[in-house]
């Protein structure tokens, strides 16, 4: 049986749920993606999982200590076809942070203890969360409102003889992984594209915390765009090489080969050559098959495609 995620669709699902419950709107406080806040001021951390472990970077506990008030300690815990979202004391948890272990990497995590009613957290049992409610969901679904607003994005008209920048030319990246269902991740999320804003354009402004190994997300997080399976594994990284040195894009995708991740140089057709010489150079060479070289018209043709094929799966699914 494949092994089920919680995914960033789930966690929409329970937000949702949970907006319905207190009827209010719940804002993410990024970077976070556990933490966020009602009109009210009052803060939910919210951990969403298949297991019953759960991590908390010392970030948000910072956040939690220093709001010093009672808000909504929120467990999501997902099934084969249903999730489960239980609500206890945020002060309580704060108040006994002394008992939970600590990470590698200064953060803290815990693990629950299910009931026939809700759960409560094994390294402080008087921390008992109360089941609010389970849903059921179908297994494999995607976020399609989502979906529709990316589907607007790729529909903007661009004048053939508009000269694409390098921002530009990342947003086609963000927004091919983003339709592909992937998470994605630019470390320039202040500067603008024809698409918009790169930051808004992505899904994640930090890399995944976890994701990667600490002594590789320094030189990870300068890699122009990369795309992240649901659980915030990378899975492609692209350096575009628009007017810098070919030479550096390599460098940065060398230093990362070792996660086993998809490495492509985005650039003109007439950089192909250097590429190639490049890459018998050491220390490339030693894996220089893993390096791919592609040009800015068959980046193009694979936007083209995945813009023709949102047209007709919208014209095909409208009712």
């Amino acid at each position: 049986m494949k092994k089920i995620k919680f995914t960033d669709s789930d966690r929409e699902l329970v937000i949702k749920e949970l907006e319905t419950i207190q009827k209010t709107k719940l804002i993410q406080l990024k970077p976070s993606r556990k933490l966020y806040k009602d009109s009210n001021e009052m803060l939910y951390l919210i951990s969403g999982g298949t297991e019953d472990w759960h991590g908390i970077n010392v970030n948000v506990i910072n956040k939690l200590i220093e709001h010093n008030k009672e808000g909504a300690f929120v467990i999501a815990k997902k099934y084969q076809t249903k999730i489960e979202i239980c609500v206890g004391s945020l002060s309580m948890f704060v108040k006994n942070l002394d008992k939970l272990p600590r990470t590698k990497s200064g953060g803290y995590h815990f693990h629950n203890v299910i009931t026939e009613d809700g759960l409560f957290v094994e390294e402080i049992p008087e921390l008992y969360c109360n089941k609010v409610i389970e849903f059921s969901f179908k297994p494999g679904t995607r976020d399609f409102s989502k979906l529709k607003k990316i589907s607007k994005i790729l529909n903007i008209e661009i004048n053939d003889d508009v000269e694409l920048t390098h921002s530009d030319v990342q947003a086609k990246l963000i927004l091919i992984g983003s339709y592909l269902n992937f998470r994605t991740y630019t470390p320039d999320v202040s500067k603008n594209s024809i698409y918009g804003n790169l930051g808004e354009l992505c899904s994640d402004i930090e890399i995944p915390e976890g994701s990667i190994p600490a002594l590789s997300v320094d030189t990870v997080k300068f890699v122009d765009v990369i795309w992240f399976d649901e659980e915030g594994y990378p899975t492609h990284a692209f350096e575009v090489e628009h007017s810098t040195d070919i030479t550096k894009g390599l460098l940065r995708l060398y230093q990362i080969h070792k996660l086993r991740i998809k490495m492509f140089v985005i650039s003109k057709e007439v950089s192909r050559d250097k590429f190639k010489r490049e890459v018998l150079k050491n220390p490339f060479v030693k894996i220089k098959n893993e390096f791919v070289f592609k040009n800015y018209d068959e980046l193009d043709s694979f936007f083209q495609s995945v813009k023709q094929f949102n047209t007709m799966q919208e014209m095909f699914l409208k009712r």
